[in-house]
Formats: C-alpha cells, structure tokens, sequence
C-alpha cells in the first residue's frame, strides 16, 4: 500500500509569494534526499477558498517507509530550520493517506 503525504500550504500574504516558492524548493530537494518520493508542489488555479493555496504533495511505498522519510526529516536540524523560516511566511496543514486494495 502506498502512502501520500499531503500539506497543503496558506502563503501569509501576497507579497512572500516569491520567497515562499525558493523556500520550497529547498524543502523539495531536502525531501527527496531523505527519501521521499514523487515530490510534487501544487497551486490551486481554481479552487475557490483554495485557490492561490499550494499543496506539497509526497508518496512512500508503505508505512515503514514514510516513517523513515518522517524521522529523517523532522529529526534533522537543518529541516526543523526550514520549517521555522517557513512558518514566518505560511501557515500549513498535514495529511497522511493510504491507498485502499479495493
């Protein structure tokens, strides 16, 4: 079972647009070098609430995996770093989900 990690992020104003895309970056490549998978970063064009808010979305082959990715994330200094920087220009959400063998 795969799972997907979404976070779906609230910029605090129009005017950290630009920042807040160079600091995702950063995290985007971090995630992947910790061992994440299928790292995309989402706008929401139409989506009314929604819209203008970002989604970061990552996948992990099981459970396992996504604790790995987990661990290796939030206990590295660097990444509890970024966080904090971004936590001066968003607000966000996380959710993990598991695909279902139907």
């Amino acid at each position: 079972m795969a799972i997907l990690t979404a976070v779906t992020i609230q910029p605090r104003s129009a005017e950290v647009w630009d920042d807040l895309q160079k600091l995702l970056k950063r995290i985007k490549e971090m995630i992947v070098k910790k061992g994440g998978e299928n790292v995309t970063v989402l706008v929401t064009v139409i989506g009314g609430e929604a819209t203008n808010q970002l989604v970061f979305l990552t996948s992990s082959e099981n459970w396992s995996k996504y604790g790995q990715v987990q661990e290796a994330s939030y206990g590295d200094p660097k990444a509890q770093a970024l966080l904090r920087e971004a936590g001066k220009l968003a607000t966000w959400q996380t959710y993990a989900a598991q695909t279902l063998e139907l």
